[in-house]
């Protein structure tokens, strides 16, 4: 009997965990089924209440509630209560097809001073200048490119008195819907040098309502001066007030006097105790509705609101509509053009529906999106799914299966369980789109400190290229030349393959940023490296001291009699003029163009022969969802021969962290046969980059627009193939040799 038991305790135990993974499976298709609703609605439904919505809010109180739906019908219905107050002319059916979609349902009765209102996105409209996307003849909000950065009010106080002591920053913050605010405080130290520091970005706040706000830390015993304030990330609107400082002295807080610190001495502009400075912000006192006193300060960007009719001549018409299937036997149908007068789209959302609607999702979120929350990794998995899903452009020409990645990655967030774990989440669901432009930051204090050291991949092995000072606590310095076999105890090839893996690009790009990475923690950190020299293992225990590694400085000189060598990722456009009555005389000249052009692509023009009209960089004029029937404006540089004319022997050397502006460069010297190439394949990334925030304060880049090589040819996770390709070896690199260098001078011979 006891056996008995034992086996159905179990087979019980066996029968839970089977019905909570079906459960999670089923959270996930729930989810699925959301994510596609919500990409369709936000970004192609022409509603007033869905352009008005704060869509990560929106995301955030909606997981929650399809979450958990048991059954089709329960999430149809779940799907409808969240969706249609924001837009009322959707469908969405318990079904696997909509049968067709009722163009009455959408029809005003009257006409009269209506205007059709659609989607246009020529790229993604951010925060980029160039990318834009609107809703036609309706008010836009118009980006100053000046507003991308951060808007602040701060105050200065002498920190001497207060060395080492703990120190307490309050005050009052509150947010419109789309500014994200945080308060911050900087100790400065001797020579330039920073202390303690925190700006909240683990908790940046979006909240509608004044609440109260706190940063505690401590004041270096070298502290000189302490910074503090608030400011506004990117767009938006943040007020501020009530401002108070303290120490800690016995246990108890002592208020340090901060003059005007509630802005109620009102005077033109701000009190002269306040610094407020920023290009594309504006900073003012306001009156009324402050929560201490009369008057608050009010930071907002510089945007404005514009009508435009189009902006571009590609646009649906009235009636048009798409369907779609969302999973778990759901479908929908999307009005893509919709009736507007002034006042409001039509059909006109049920009001009551819509505020409890806001009040709800307004009542029930956190204060800060913290990316320690499953719900708040959820939203920035479904923002990022997204946003590829329905604006990137390579994902037919990489044949990358990104509709999968939906749910592999949800999956993955409910599996993290730190602040690193989800932004390694958004690394490796990104990586699957091979886009070297793919940035995943986090903004706090960088962990990017390196010694000043320079890595190579050389016969399939770890090398040290070049060395510049290393702070070194062995007696065995490190040499050009060394292999490295571990990093901190690990295998350092296992440990670059691990990097890889959450990096996007191409092969060659991937390994160009995870050599420059590899070595990376945080400031004055130890690292131990085990070398191998000779035949002989060292361990070597270095301090990370720096940002980047060593930086050849050259910008142009000469090698010989008639030869030069131009730097391109150094030499300034004004430096190669003052030298072109040289380099016309050259009878061979040397352009390195291994990292990133310093804005001197006007040199191209001096070494063509004809007019460049070939159109290479193609923007996404985009109407429909998942990057459907996409038409393209295409664009070039257009250049056109300059005086003088440079004959010589050109050879141009390049490589895997050439990218972006680098390959544009190199397009015209492949296309138009200006030069021998020497070198590796380019990184295979290029064309205007786009940006968007994410959920837990991250902000991911990518490749906004389609470029291909100027022969028409794919150019994205492929580059820019040389003529003469360099395989390098590691004796070279002993012998403090550069094997690129020395074949272009064999070439030039």
């Amino acid at each position: 009997m006891k056996k008995l038991l034992q086996v159905l305790t179990l087979l019980l135990a066996a029968l839970q965990v089977s019905a909570q993974y079906i459960n999670k499976e089923q959270k996930i298709s729930n989810l699925s089924s959301f994510a596609k609703l919500y990409g369709y609605v936000r970004y192609f439904h022409p509603s007033d209440e869905a352009a008005e919505i704060n869509w990560e809010k929106f995301a955030y109180y909606g997981i929650k509630q399809v979450e958990n739906a048991n059954t089709p019908a329960a999430l149809t219905k779940t799907l409808n209560d969240l969706f249609l107050p924001i837009a009322p002319s959707l469908l969405i059916t318990q079904s696997n097809s909509v049968n067709g979609f009722n163009i009455k349902t959408i029809t005003p009765p009257d006409t009269t001073s209506m205007q059709e209102i659609s989607w246009q996105h020529y790229g993604l409209g951010t925060t980029s200048g160039l990318y834009k996307s609107i809703r036609t003849n309706r008010p836009n909000l118009i980006v100053d490119p000046n507003s991308k950065g951060f808007g602040t009010v701060s105050n200065y106080i002498d920190a001497i008195p207060y060395r080492g002591l703990k120190v307490r920053l309050k005050s009052s913050i509150k947010t419109d819907a789309n500014g994200k605010g945080q308060m911050w405080i900087r100790v400065d130290l001797e020579k330039g040098k920073m202390g303690f520091f925190n700006n909240m970005d683990d908790r940046p706040i979006n909240n509608r309502n004044w609440d109260n706000y706190e940063i505690i830390g401590k004041i270096n015993e070298d502290a000189v001066g302490i910074a503090f304030g608030t400011f506004l990330a990117g767009l938006g609107k943040v007020w501020t007030d009530n401002f108070s400082l303290a120490v800690e002295k016995n246990g108890k807080w002592i208020d340090i006097p901060i003059k005007n610190s509630s802005f109620e001495e009102t005077e033109e502009g701000l009190p002269k105790e306040w610094y407020a400075k920023a290009t594309g912000y504006k900073f003012e006192i306001v009156s009324g509705n402050a929560p201490d006193g009369n008057n608050s300060v009010l930071i907002q960007d510089n945007s404005v609101s514009k009508t435009e009719k189009q902006i571009f001549d590609t646009k649906a018409s009235f009636g048009k509509y798409f369907t779609k299937k969302l999973g778990n036997g759901i479908s929908c149908a999307v009005p893509m053009v919709l009736m507007g007068n002034q006042k409001a789209t039509y059909p006109k959302a049920d009001t009551l529906k819509l505020k409890k609607l806001i009040t709800d999702i307004n009542t029930s979120i956190p204060k800060s999106m913290v990316d320690t929350d499953l719900y708040t990794r959820l939203n920035g998995v479904i923002i990022t799914w997204n946003v590829f899903q329905h604006f990137y452009p390579y994902q037919d020409e990489i044949n990358t299966d990104w509709a999968s990645q939906l749910s592999i990655a949800l999956n993955a967030a409910y599996q993290a369980k730190s602040s690193n774990d989800y932004t390694v989440l958004l690394k490796v669901m990104t990586e699957k789109l091979k886009d070297g432009h793919i940035y995943v930051s986090k903004r706090v204090l960088d962990d990017n400190y390196n010694i000043p050291a320079g890595l190579a991949l050389i016969e399939g092995k770890m090398v040290v290229r070049v060395v510049d000072s290393v702070v070194n606590e062995a007696k065995v310095p490190l040499m050009p030349g060394d292999e490295i076999t571990y990093i901190d105890n690990q295998p350092a090839l296992e440990k670059l393959e691990a990097l890889k893996k959450e990096i996007s690009g191409s092969e060659q790009w991937k390994n160009t940023r995870a050599l420059t990475d590899v070595l990376n923690g945080a400031k004055d950190s130890s690292l131990s490296l085990r070398i191998k020299r000779d035949n002989k293992e060292h361990i070597l225990k270095l301090l990370r001291k720096n940002h980047r590694t060593t930086k050849d400085t050259t910008t142009i000189k000469r090698l010989g009699t008639d030869i030069y060598l131009i730097n391109i990722s150094n030499a300034k456009m004004e430096k190669i003029k003052a030298m072109l009555p040289e380099l016309t005389k050259a009878k061979g000249i040397i352009c390195d163009l291994r990292g990133y052009p310093t804005n001197n692509s006007e040199f191209i023009t001096h070494l063509l022969s004809t007019n460049d009209n070939n159109k290479w960089m193609f923007i996404p004029q985009i109407i429909y969802p998942d990057y459907d029937q996409v038409t393209y404006d295409g664009l070039g540089w257009n250049l056109k021969p300059a005086s003088p004319h440079i004959a010589a022997k050109i050879i141009f050397l390049t490589g895997g962290g050439a990218i972006s502006y680098a390959e544009s460069y190199m397009g015209f010297i492949k296309q138009y046969k200006l030069a021998t190439i020497v070198g590796q394949p380019t990184a295979g990334a290029n064309g205007n980059v786009n940006l968007f925030n994410v959920p837990g304060n991250h902000l991911i880049s990518f490749t906004g627009m389609k470029v291909k090589q100027q022969d028409g040819s794919l150019l994205q996770s492929i580059g820019i193939q040389p003529d003469v390709m360099i395989t390098e070896s590691i004796n070279a690199v002993k012998e403090g040799k550069d094997e690129y260098m020395e074949k272009a001078l064999e070439l030039l011979k």
